[in-house]
């Protein structure tokens, strides 16, 4: 691709410079500007416009799929490509035996069914964007897929909750404090808890994603893993009366780190300590998962210290808090479900650990 097709593709683009990069990797990587070209020729399009018109065409073609699913597919599909190379076998379009004998590979190996699912999908991806049969449909190859699933699949561990009441007590110990450090981890622990934000929504939250009223405040989470089309969610969370208030508590943290709600920064920001204390970083980057995992767990474990945590905790703790507490029944199924950005109950009900005494109120309905 020379310096002018890439500037042609730059302008019909309308994700950030580094998805737009992404893009023209995975078109060119999965040959899909060559394939959209030849068809235009067959077609009898004017041999002037194919080239302009194949590229703004794969861009959005590509562009049908979330910048990080094309990046695991993209990866994926050339795991395939090269075992494929390396056994003289053909892989765009793949030949459904060749593909069966991919799969075998990897139950061989021992890969997880993690492995195997994602190269049957990225293989499948491939041939559909490029409109090529596809390999994946083939009774042989449905039936390894179905293999990893029963023979490969490991035993999904769920994260343990913590309650309110660990969240108070975790707020007590650094009631005082105005280290920038730990107001960071702590809100980011509030807002994950009262919001049941993911970790994805929390470290993409920007200061101007907040907005204070006089009861409550609203965060604007611009994406979603449920949001496919970037409509945007507002999360309403309330004041509240203990230590443990996410709105005090989010307020105590902008004002110790120099910012406000105007600010179009990242809220949560990597931070350098020197001298003692501690200061966020100037620059406008979002806060890693490996870091902000060893933080959030670094301080849950000073209120819960044998528990199995992480981020994922946060958003199914405060689920569970919610659907065990008293009164539960009155509170608005569908506000729940908006709250938590789910698209279904069932999705809900994956992330709540029912307490003892719900599950016995079943056989107590009984009256034995």
């Amino acid at each position: 691709m020379n310096k002018f097709q890439v500037a042609g593709l730059f302008c019909v683009c309308r994700h950030s410079d580094s998805t737009c990069i992404q893009n023209i990797i995975h078109i060119s990587g999965v040959g899909l500007r060559e394939t959209i070209r030849g068809r235009l020729t067959d077609s009898g399009a004017t041999a002037a416009d194919n080239d302009g018109l194949a590229e703004r065409m794969a861009s959005y073609v590509i562009s049908s799929k979330a910048d990080n699913t094309n990046k695991k597919y993209f990866a994926n599909f050339n795991r395939f490509k090269a075992f494929c190379v390396s056994k003289g076998f053909p892989y765009k379009p793949a030949d459904p035996i060749h593909v069966a004998i991919y799969l075998t590979h990897l139950l061989d190996s021992h890969a997880s069914f993690h492995v195997i699912s994602a190269a049957f999908y990225s293989i499948k991806w491939v041939h559909e964007i490029n409109c090529f049969s596809d390999p994946t449909s083939n009774g042989w190859v449905k039936s390894l897929l179905e293999a990893g699933k029963r023979l490969n699949s490991n035993p999904i561990k769920k994260k343990d909750t913590v309650d309110s009441e660990m969240l108070i007590s975790l707020c007590d110990k650094f009631r005082d404090t105005s280290d920038v450090l730990y107001l960071r981890d702590i809100t980011m622990i509030l807002l994950g808890y009262a919001g049941f934000l993911r970790f994805s929504e929390i470290s993409q939250l920007k200061c101007n994603d907040i907005e204070f009223k006089e009861d409550y405040f609203i965060l604007y989470i611009r994406k979603s893993k449920t949001d496919v089309y970037r409509d945007g969610k507002e999360v309403l969370i309330s004041k509240g009366v203990s230590s443990a208030c996410p709105h005090s508590m989010l307020l105590r943290y902008l004002d110790a780190s120099g910012q406000d709600n105007t600010l179009d920064m990242y809220l949560f920001r990597p931070v350098n300590r020197s001298k003692g204390r501690a200061k966020l970083l100037a620059a406008n980057k979002q806060l890693s998962y490996t870091r902000a995992r060893e933080c959030i767990v670094e301080k849950l474990r000073l209120v819960a210290p044998t528990l199995n945590l992480g981020t994922h905790s946060l958003r199914a703790s405060g689920a569970t808090m919610v659907a065990n507490a008293e009164g539960h029944d009155n509170i608005n199924e569908r506000c729940l479900l908006r709250h938590g950005r789910w698209k279904s109950s069932m999705s809900k009900d994956g992330y709540v650990k029912d307490s003892v005494e719900k599950r016995l109120s079943v056989t107590k309905k009984l009256k034995l």
